[in-house]
């Protein structure tokens, strides 16, 4: 570079560089490719859980005594087959290279997992088959096997839709990414008490948003906004 009349690259100071590789390499890869394919687009809705919190608040202490930490999440996963039954769509895949929509018989729920090395996504196979109990369960066994990196590869693999959940750190909403080759993607946020009216009168409700990101090439808004409602 001397040569080329070229000072060498010099990193500047305070600065610290960390190679873009492994799993972090290959989210990036990933969220670039979805971005680059599907057509996303968004669809948010507020939604009054009430009644759910209620029945976890009573649930809770049995939940505790089996060693299970019951989460919305676990509830979200409950209502998800009945709704993607009704919505077959949005459990499907689109084969780029074939031009064809791929709607899923089986549903299996990719759960959006933080750990130290980025997001990893196990599956819950077949959540119908458990009951609520048993889905908080199995969320909590998959999530704490792929922070462990003791997760089997088959629990990573054949998710038709996927679930983020950002409720434990807050938030109003995001726009998640879709999980490409699927074609839709359901983010939970934080679910708290807020004022709502109810019958004319003002009152404490407990409430939290979903954000609903769609491949708008095979979704439409108006049946991402009826299977939210």
């Amino acid at each position: 570079e001397h040569v080329l009349g070229r000072e060498p690259l010099v990193d500047p100071p305070g600065e610290e560089r960390i190679p873009l590789r492994g799993l972090r390499r290959r989210i990036a890869e990933h969220m670039r490719h979805s971005l680059d394919t599907a057509a996303h687009f968004t669809f948010v809705a507020e939604c009054d859980m009430t009644a759910i919190a209620e029945h976890r608040a009573r649930l809770r202490p049995r939940a505790e005594a089996m060693g299970v930490k019951l989460t919305y999440l676990a509830y979200v996963l409950k209502a998800l087959p009945e709704s993607l039954a009704r919505f077959p769509l949005l459990n499907a895949s689109l084969d780029d290279a074939r031009g064809e929509i791929v709607v899923k018989h089986a549903i299996h729920i990719g759960v959006a997992t933080d750990t130290k090395d980025g997001l990893t996504v196990p599956v819950v196979r077949d959540p119908a088959r458990l009951p609520l109990l048993g889905l908080a369960r199995e969320i909590a066994r998959l999530a704490d096997a792929a922070r462990a990196k003791t997760i089997a590869l088959d629990e990573l693999k054949d998710a038709t839709f996927t679930v983020s959940s950002t409720g434990a750190r807050g938030g109003v909403l995001a726009t998640p990414i879709v999980h490409h080759p699927q074609v839709a993607i359901l983010g939970l946020h934080e679910i708290k008490q807020k004022p709502a009216v109810v019958g004319g009168q003002v009152v404490a409700r407990d409430l939290g948003n979903l954000s609903l990101s769609l491949d708008h090439r095979v979704v439409d808004g108006a049946v991402g906004a009826d299977f939210l409602y």
